[in-house]
Parts: C-alpha cells; structure tokens; sequence
C-alpha cells in the first residue's frame, strides 16, 4: 500500500503552495502542519463509504475491492460511472471549468490514496486524461488517518460532513443516499457517532435526522419485505417513493409504544404502508400525490384507530402479494414492476378494500366537521339568548331601529329553518 505522505516527505509529490485551513478541529491535525499537493491520478481511488456514492456501490460490494488504478482499475472505472449518472449536467460543468480555468477548489484524501471529498473533481479529471491523453493532476489535502483505524475512522467522518456543509455550491445528497449514511454513521452494526454529533457537525436538527433515519430503517424492512436484495436501493429511487417512507417512519414512531402488543400491531400497519405503496406503484401514482395518500392512511386510518379493522381486511392480499414478489426474486425497479403486472387481482383487491376504507374516513371526517359547525352555531344563539339578546359589550342603545328590524328578519327566518331541518333530521332518525 502507498503512503502519499512518505512520498511527499521523498519529494516524489509536488506541493502547490497552497495552505489549507481545516473547517474544525481535529485532534492529531494542524492546519499549520497541513499542504495541498498536485497527485497523480493512478494513486488515488473512490471512496466506498462516502454517503453519496455508497448506496450506488452496494449493489457490487461482493464483486470490488476499493484500490487505486495502479493495482486494478476496474474499482475507479466502475465508481466513476456510478458518479456520472448521479448527475450528469453537473458532471459537465465542473468539468468545463476545471478544461478552461483549472481545478479551483482543492480536494481531501487519505495518507492510501482514498478521496473523502472530490469526486465529481477527480471524475472530471479522469474524464480530461481519457480525452486529451495530457497528464494531470488532483489537486488535494493529504490526511494522516486511515479507515482501518476505527478511532481515525470518527475523525474522517467529522472532516467529510463538515467539509460538505463548508463548500459552496455544494451538490445536496440524494435524500435515499443521505438517510442511509446518517443510518450507517448513527444506528446501524457499527456506528461511529451519535446523533447529537452528526447534527452537531452537519448542521441538521436531532428531530430531521431522526426522521431520515427512521425512513432508512422502513426502506431496509421494505427491501425485506418484498424479498429483494438488502443493497438494492435503486428499487427506492427509481420507483420514486422516498417521501413515503419518509411519512411512514413520522406516522409509526409517534402512534405505537414500545409495549410487545403495540409492536404487533406496528408491524402489523407497517405492512400495510407496504401494500399501499405496492398498489401505487401498479397504478402510476408518485410524486406529491402518493406522499399525501400514504400521510392520510396514516391521519384517517392508523391516528383514528381503525388501522386494526383495516389490517385484518386486507392481511390476506397483503400476504399473498408478499408471497408472490418473493417467490419472484426481483433485484431491481423492472422485475418488480413486471411482477406487480402479474398480481394484477391481488392489487384490485387490496386497492377495493383501501379505496373503501378512505372514502368511508374521509366522508366521516366531513359530516364530523358539520356537526361542529352546527354546534359553534348553537352555542353563539346561546350565549346571545342568555346575555338578552346582546353579544360581548354591545347595549342595546347602539342598535339602530333599521338595524333591530334587520335583527328581527333574520331570527324569524333563523326559527323558521331550524324548525324545517329539525322536522327533516328527525324523520331521517325514525
């Protein structure tokens, strides 16, 4: 393995005469110890834990080992294609720009070559070279730490957030991507900080982080449930349904207890979020619409009580729909939309049920609103009928005759309708 610091120290790196100032403070780092050196690209690889670009790995995280050109390519050539799809317009411009003015804004990396922060930058200059052939370089911090020292690993992961929030014009995290690095970095087998840190460098309250958190923990159960690969994060982004499970974590973390029958039926509910956001994907419901559909499950539904009637209607076609996609061993968005096809009447069926249940809530709602009306009336008649005819300060001395004839009209109209509508609601009651 290479250390870029001992070829620094070698003279084998040049320096540019940059002095880099760290955006905190790290122990074991001075920013008076720290230069900015021209690297060649051969030494340097793409960082398979960097939030971004991780979810896009995963899915090879058998096939790869993350190493720099100068061993084997193929790591560096398949994660720069991953980067070059993530967003390709920004991909160009960084790369017009560093073509026409070169690279303005220095990079990090490890002592072994790893990038923590520049990857379109190294993307575009990989992208330069391939094109003219002309050698160049990226141009980059040194860091003495190394991922296998876990210690270091928290003081990389410090420099990477606040680095992210310190760059302007910084390209924000695909929200799947972002949800699942504070998942990994917070909760998952091996945290390496708590949530108060990461909110602490990253800027982002403790409640924001706990709700992309909790969205990661329901894509995982979701992955699960469907039986498809755990890395195959791409069902979520190209399936666009992000925000759902976004509102699912919101509406399960606040409406059951920890208590083991509460948890029953979470799971319970849980499952028919699934199915839900399984028969929006059969009908072509995303965006706005499926996000505000799952959220009024969760408002008529699951906060009223009536998720336990509802689970019990549809724990059927839930679980045959289940049972179907599995057996089908989907990996990715095509095969499980092409699955869903197959399921054509187990989704009519669910969605009969669903359709039902939320009209039925919804129209509830309304004649519950009316009702309310009705009684805020009543009570302001009261209050005036008690009070002689007066409301708050008003006397009667302020009343004009005009406006006591007005008065007059309208509680002789207001007798007369009351006694019709009472006449009506009380043969609709018989």
């Amino acid at each position: 393995m290479i250390s870029l610091i001992k070829l620094a120290n070698e003279g084998k790196i040049e320096k540019t005469g940059a002095k880099p100032k760290l955006p905190i403070k790290v122990e074991g780092v001075s920013s008076e110890t720290l230069d900015v050196y021209r690297i060649p690209l051969e030494y340097l690889y793409y960082n398979d834990k960097n939030g971004r670009i991780s979810t896009g790995i995963a899915e090879y995280e058998n096939q790869l080992n993350p190493t720099s050109d100068l061993v084997d390519p193929s790591y560096n050539n398949l994660v720069a294609k991953i980067i070059e799809n993530i967003n390709p317009i920004a991909l160009k411009r960084t790369q017009k720009s560093i073509e026409h003015a070169g690279q303005q804004v220095y990079g990090w990396i490890l002592d072994d070559g790893r990038v923590i922060d520049g990857n379109r930058r190294l993307t575009a200059l990989r992208n330069i070279h391939a094109k003219s052939g002309r050698t160049v370089y990226f141009e980059a911090v040194v860091l003495p730490f190394s991922y296998n020292n876990d210690s270091e690993r928290v003081k990389i992961k410090q420099l990477e957030l606040a680095i992210q929030m310190g760059v302007e014009e910084r390209e924000g995290y695909d929200s799947v991507d972002l949800a699942l690095d504070i998942y990994r970095t917070t909760y998952g087998e091996n945290p390496i900080m708590t949530l108060a840190d990461y909110s602490n460098i990253s800027h982002m309250t403790k409640g924001k982080l706990e709700d992309y958190r909790n969205s990661a923990i329901y894509m995982k159960k979701f992955l699960e449930f469907i039986g498809a690969p755990k890395t195959s994060y791409s069902i979520i982004k190209e399936s666009k349904t992000w925000t759902q499970f976004q509102v699912i974590g919101k509406t399960l973390s606040t409406e059951f207890s920890n208590d083991p029958e509460s948890q029953v039926r979470k799971n319970e509910t849980m499952e028919s979020f699934f199915g839900i956001i399984l028969h929006q994907m059969h009908v072509g419901v995303i965006g706005n619409t499926a996000r505000n559909q799952i959220r009024d499950f969760g408002k008529y539904i699951v906060k009223t009580g009536g998720s336990v009637e509802f689970n019990e209607r549809v724990q059927d076609d839930i679980e045959d729909l289940a049972e179907a996609i599995q057996d089908a061993e989907i990996v990715d968005y095509a095969d499980l939309s092409k699955e869903l096809t197959n399921q054509t009447e187990v989704i009519a069926e669910f969605g009969d049920i669903y359709n039902t249940y939320m009209q039925d809530a919804k129209n509830g709602e309304s004649v519950e609103k009316f009702i309310k009306s009705i009684r805020d009336n009543v009570k302001v008649f009261q209050d005036l009928n008690e009070r002689n005819g007066l409301s708050g300060n008003l006397h009667y001395n302020e009343v004009s005759t005009k406006q006591l004839k007005e008065l007059q009209r309208y509680m002789r109209d207001l007798n007369i309708a009351s006694k019709e509508l009472f006449e009506k609601y009380g043969k609709e009651y018989q």
